[in-house]
């Protein structure tokens, strides 16, 4: 008897406790209006207690009254009450896209409901929350296009049906725009309504689970860049000083011209003739991007507006080169395991594998691009053009020598040198993108002094 008192008391006590805060939950939803009228109600009742001579005329006013004011309460309930939601909206975008989301309300009842406000809510999953301009900033989104839809503070959208026949559906449409990529997912989606009378606010929560994968926000890089990547491709094609067993295809007389290296000596002795090599020529243009992780001795919390540089500078990359032809191998290093690496190939041009390794990409302070180094297979820097995107790495002079041990062609690119900001411009400037920029061009010691007139207005 004891054991089943100590299993049920805890569900008595949550009962207990809605019963005695649920007259307060319910005042609570009584609209401006609804008080109004209740107060409406009151008075006409006060009439009809003391006048005689009206008979029972003010107490039926008040009577109707009364009874339509807990009419709403009771219909504002039950129209939300047999109500779906299906969503229908686009799996993968990039920040500072504009997309529409559109939902499906569902009445399952015969009962109409109509003012339906739906709210929304999109949050980051948890371990791949990505900061921008300030550490403690949170995702945010905004609206994108004039009457359609709002936004709730920085955590969703907001959307309305006007009605919704009984065993009918309504549609109801809203566009987003996501300022910071990651992965995110729809919470509980909120339904509230003042049907029919506006007397009481209705409010119901519906989850329809939905991922959403924010790739980094596209740009535009100088045509220059891709200019020197062509002409050191065809250099390395040309030269090819070194080939491998897997690329011989059979022998050849000499000619005019051929390398002394790939002559076959045995079987020319054997045939009395100069026989060489001949090899499979390489038909992809290969780049390796390495994105650097480390924001290690870069001043304050500004430092994530470096790291958000180099990925949309990544991501653009990728689209870019894959576009010309290029097979492309985004190398990163994500906190607390081994470095992870996306190829794009121009036959399938399969970028949202490496769009979405970069939209769930985290910074790590505790390791450089020297320690990406054991990982790689040999054959990945071999006759390839390698950029390396540096942050922290490069202020701790992390050794890079390995990258060049390769028959390849490097280039090292500071994000916070010159020749990026030459080389890479993030779409149309916004005020929050002037004041981003503002930042990226002081340097660490005016950085520090303009955040101890900080300090010293907060004090």
């Amino acid at each position: 008897m004891a054991q089943l008192w100590k299993e049920l008391w805890p569900k008595m006590r949550r009962r207990l406790l809605g019963l005695l805060v649920w007259p307060w939950r319910t005042i609570r939803r009584m609209t401006w209006d609804g008080v109004w009228f209740a107060v409406l109600a009151v008075a006409t009742a006060c009439v009809a207690l003391r006048v005689d001579r009206l008979g029972n005329i003010p107490l039926l006013i008040s009577l109707v009254l009364l009874s339509l004011w807990a009419t709403s309460l009771l219909m504002g309930g039950l129209s939300l009450r047999r109500l779906t939601l299906s969503r229908r909206c686009p799996e993968r975008v990039h920040a500072r896209e504009t997309f529409q989301v559109t939902l499906t309300l569902h009445n399952h009842a015969r009962l109409p409901a109509g003012g339906v406000v739906i709210s929304e809510s999109l949050r980051p999953v948890k371990g791949v929350a990505h900061r921008s301009a300030s550490a403690q900033e949170s995702q945010r989104l905004a609206p994108a296009g004039p009457g359609a839809g709002r936004v709730l503070g920085i955590s969703g959208g907001e959307t309305f049906a006007t009605s919704v026949a009984g065993q009918g559906q309504e549609r109801a449409r809203y566009q987003l725009m996501v300022r910071n990529r990651g992965i995110y997912q729809f919470g509980r989606t909120r339904l509230s309504t003042v049907f029919p009378f506006g007397f009481w606010r209705s409010e119901r929560a519906v989850r329809e689970n939905g991922r959403l994968v924010v790739y980094p926000r596209l740009g535009e890089i100088d045509a220059a860049l891709f200019q020197e990547l062509e002409i050191a491709l065809q250099r390395l094609r040309r030269s090819r000083p070194s080939r491998e067993e897997h690329d011989f295809r059979g022998l050849r007389e000499y000619r005019h011209g051929d390398n002394p290296k790939w002559i076959h000596w045995k079987s020319s002795a054997r045939q009395a003739r100069p026989l060489v090599k001949e090899f499979e020529e390489p038909q992809t243009k290969r780049v390796v991007l390495f994105v650097d992780t480390n924001l290690r001795q870069i001043f304050g919390t500004r430092r994530y507006n470096f790291f958000e540089l180099a990925l949309s500078f990544a991501a653009t990359a990728v689209r870019e080169l894959v576009l010309r032809g290029c097979e492309v191998t985004v190398v990163a290093q994500p906190p607390g395991t081994e470095p992870v690496w996306a190829t794009v190939s121009r036959e399938r041009r399969n970028w949202d594998v490496a769009f979405e390794m970069l939209a769930s990409l985290e910074h790590d302070d505790a390791r450089t691009l020297a320690d990406v180094r054991p990982w790689l297979p040999r054959e990945m820097l071999r006759n390839v053009y390698v950029v390396v995107l540096g942050l922290g790495s490069l202020r701790q002079h992390a050794d890079l020598t390995w990258v060049r041990s390769q028959n390849n062609i490097v280039k090292i690119v500071d994000v916070r040198g010159e020749e990026f900001g030459r080389l890479f411009r993030r779409g149309a400037a916004t005020r929050e993108d002037l004041e981003d920029d503002l930042l990226l061009a002081l340097g660490d010691d005016e950085l520090e002094a303009l955040a101890q007139e900080e300090l010293a207005l907060v004090d």
